[in-house]
């Protein structure tokens, strides 16, 4: 393998190719098309594939109706389907909420376009192949660097055989970052470069294949590094624009670097024209944008990767490509994403899911896609072609095999000068959409902390809010559960615990940069229990230009007469008054008063008063049910919308389950299922 690669380097520089057998023997297999695949013109005038009908291009109409159903039908969840042949879009579809113009997550597809940028920078003279990876980062090594360390090359990390057993962990390399530029990093971590370059390296490069991320993470670092400048950035001018390909959102580590093994996001029309390319060798509108010996070098048989006849995954991989069986060859990345070139068949398949059966989606493709194809053109069949267009927009929402997710996050804050514990649920498909999402901030009760809502014993809440959003699929939302100890959610009376001021200030802000979170009050809405009931109405209360739903669950809101009446330790562990502790003050001061619930609705903003819905959802045998009782008939009488529910329950996790979707529905404004 190292003398393979040595002599590429030689001959590219040198204007010949140098092939692996396995390789020269795939192109010598007669190409079956009705047109070359070099077509003069790749796009029309609007930038996009060319369209035309499959019997034009010997496809039938029928087999792709099959395709997409079988696609459906079989396998959780296909998200988008693009069929060309011939460089021309034969069969196009998309699963909404996805669509044409919405960009999809690549995952590890986005190695293939790594790879492409350093194929430039080769053909550019900026970069060599054979090029030690000790050479381009010296200043990042470990102290004493492994002899294997100092013997891998990019080629190495190409082909996935830098010399790991195992991939070096870095934090957040898969994240679901999209359009979002901060990140948050915890004080003194090392560099992903750095801890590429310390992780054991046990292998001689160049002798096992172990698939390997962060490797081409250090592609993609290698490029910035040498050329001056992001590999998205690099590839605009000599991909993307050629191409017609929007500028695309590609995620950084936190050291400002393009992922490259990861986290590039596109639309599928975009993976289509990105086979084209391969499939034409790099040639593009009549000119040669891409070294065809690149090309050729990048997608042949480098390092094996298995030994199953059956299997796509143990082909042979390539300069990050993966060989397949029937001498096709694809990139791919997680939850079946696809870019699948046939050139013995001048075919081009893109494939955006959210689903887990890789080599079934492949075998369902080669099974019904290729016998079907002619080399000559068929006669039209215009009721079929209508057929075809009929299935194309007959994919329905359904749940995606991703998951949701619940997050822990950390943030440290200024405003209380320590680190706040969060919990952050993400539905389902969040990791493979680039969707935003409107927000929830759900709030816990007296002596819990952020992880009541999500433990299954407690709260359940992601259990719930899957079932939930599966039967709604089109209000999902992130739901925000941080941790307020026991401070009632308010700063207190001398300002030694700012939460509330963390809330707004810090929180929020956070949520909405580290998160895709659709912004503005209309996409805001709070919740919680006992404890958590108060902190969402006194948040929803003083500030209603920030939500546009409250819900309150159980909320401890109790009447001026139980707060007089309470026992003073119980009135000072749930008011806090640390200006005012001696026993005989007047309780009902104005620090009282400017963080009572029952006292704020009734000054509530006329133009708040319908701006801003409430609702009250309390157990019949709740022994705080007077206090809701009455801030209902209060804010009924201010004119403030109020809703106000008494069910059959106590003050209690059951109750507050069973809660939690009439919270939903009451926020997101659908009717009890």
């Amino acid at each position: 393998m190292k003398r393979f690669f040595n002599l590429f380097s030689t001959a590219l520089l040198l204007g010949t190719l140098v092939l692996s057998p396995a390789f020269v023997g795939a192109q010598d297999a007669k190409s079956v098309g009705v047109a070359t695949c070099n077509p003069t013109q790749n796009l029309d005038e609007n930038g996009a594939l060319p369209r035309a009908t499959p019997e034009s291009v010997g496809v039938p109409s029928q087999a792709l109706v099959e395709l997409i159903q079988t696609l459906d039908a079989k396998f959780n969840r296909m998200d988008s389907l693009m069929v060309l042949r011939d460089g021309k879009v034969i069969a196009e579809c998309w699963r909404a909420p996805n669509s044409a113009d919405a960009p999809h997550a690549m995952y590890s597809l986005s190695k293939s376009f790594t790879s492409t940028a350093i194929g430039f920078a080769v053909q550019e003279g900026k970069l060599s192949i054979d090029q030690k990876v000790v050479d381009i980062f010296p200043d990042d090594l470990p102290a004493e660097p492994s002899e294997n360390l100092k013997k891998m090359t990019l080629a190495d990390l190409l082909s996935m055989s830098c010399g790991h057993e195992t991939e070096v962990a870095l934090p957040n390399m898969v994240r679901a970052t999209y359009g979002l530029e901060k990140q948050y990093i915890k004080p003194g971590e090392p560099t992903w470069v750095q801890a590429f370059l310390a992780h054991p390296v046990p292998r001689e490069p160049g002798t096992h294949f172990r698939y390997n991320t962060p490797g081409t993470y250090m592609l993609s670092a290698a490029l910035q590094k040498t050329v001056g400048e992001t590999t998205r950035d690099y590839l605009v001018p000599r991909l993307f624009e050629p191409l017609h390909i929007e500028t695309p959102y590609w995620e950084k580590s936190p050291e400002g670097i393009t992922k490259g093994g990861t986290g590039l996001y596109l639309r599928t029309e975009d993976i289509a024209k990105f086979g084209q390319l391969y499939l034409q060798r790099g040639r593009w509108n009549d000119k040669q944008i891409l070294s065809a010996d690149w090309v050729d070098l990048a997608t042949s048989y480098k390092v094996s990767n298995g030994s199953n006849p059956d299997s796509d995954w143990a082909q042979g991989y390539c300069f990050q490509f993966w060989r397949c069986r029937k001498n096709i060859y694809r990139g791919d990345g997680a939850y079946v994403q696809f870019c699948v070139v046939m050139p013995d068949q001048n075919v081009v398949v893109a494939m955006t899911s959210d689903g887990n059966d890789y080599q079934g989606q492949l075998n369902t493709l080669y099974d019904i896609l290729l016998p079907t194809l002619q080399n000559e053109a068929l006669p039209e069949n215009a009721d079929a072609v209508a057929k075809l267009r009929e299935t194309e927009k007959s994919l329905q929402p359904k749940e995606g095999t991703s998951g949701s997710e619940v997050r822990e996050q950390v943030l440290y804050s200024e405003a209380l000068k320590r680190e706040v514990k969060c919990r952050i649920y993400l539905p389902n498909e969040y990791r493979t959409t680039s969707f935003s999402y409107p927000v929830l901030y759900l709030l816990h009760g007296m002596g819990g902390n952020e992880k009541n809502w999500s433990d299954p014993k407690q709260g359940n809440i992601q259990k719930i809010a899957d079932e939930w959003f599966a039967k709604n699929p089109t209000k999902k939302a992130i739901i925000v559960m941080p941790d307020a100890q026991s401070c009632w959610y308010r700063d207190s009376a001398d300002d030694s615990c700012k939460y509330e001021t963390f809330f707004f200030n810090e929180l929020i802000p956070a949520i909405e940069t580290f998160y895709r979170c659709k912004t503005g009050k209309e996409n805001r809405s709070i919740a919680g229990l006992s404890m958590g009931g108060y902190g969402s109405l006194l948040y929803a209360l003083r500030r209603p230009d920030m939500f546009s739903a409250c819900f309150a669950m159980s909320p401890a809101i109790r009447t001026q007469e139980e707060v007089a009446a309470a026992p003073f330790k119980e009135f000072i562990s749930r008011y806090r008054k640390a200006a005012s502790v001696d026993e005989n003050a007047e309780r009902l001061d104005d620090y009282f008063f400017a963080n009572d619930p029952h006292t704020l609705v009734k000054k509530l903003p006329d133009d708040a008063k319908k701006s801003i819905r409430f609702c009250l959802d309390c157990g019949d045998d709740d022994y705080l049910t007077p206090g809701a009782h009455a801030f209902h008939n209060e804010a009924k009488a201010a004119g403030v919308a109020c809703e106000y529910r008494v069910r059959d329950g106590a003050h209690n996790w059951k109750y507050w389950r069973e809660s939690a979707p009439l919270a939903f529905e009451f926020i997101w404004q659908t009717d009890a299922k």
